[in-house]
């Protein structure tokens, strides 16, 4: 079986940096311009009194919140586990990349040895 080299970790890390930004993307903005027009055409409506207990909670990295009330976020419920997962990934990937591009520079170095 034949092992991924150094640019392919590198390029699925790559992938996973543009998906994560899209994801990143979506969750952000997913509370559109006007929240009460937007709770609205979900059929919510706005707790203002939750809303200024949570004042900071749409403004936070992460987790990714933007909630009408209490029972209702408009952030999509995958975007936080593909904000975890996707990171984690990239994280992996560069990992795998480095340990690759290290042990291919070992391997070459050690035959390089021994046809001297």
């Amino acid at each position: 079986m034949r092992r991924l080299g150094p640019l392919a970790w590198l390029a699925v890390a790559v992938a996973s940096s543009f998906l994560l930004g899209i994801t990143y993307f979506i969750g952000m903005f997913s509370g559109g311009h006007e929240l009460d027009e937007t709770c609205a055409s979900v059929g919510q409506t706005v707790d203002q009194r939750y809303r200024d207990e949570h004042w900071r909670e749409p403004g936070q990295w992460f987790p990714l919140h933007n909630k009408c009330n209490a029972g209702y976020d408009l952030v999509p419920v995958w975007v936080n586990p593909a904000v975890v997962i996707l990171t984690s990934l990239i994280v992996v990937c560069v990992g795998a990349a480095v340990w690759s591009a290290a042990t291919r520079r070992h391997a070459k170095r050690s035959a390089k040895a021994q046809s001297r």
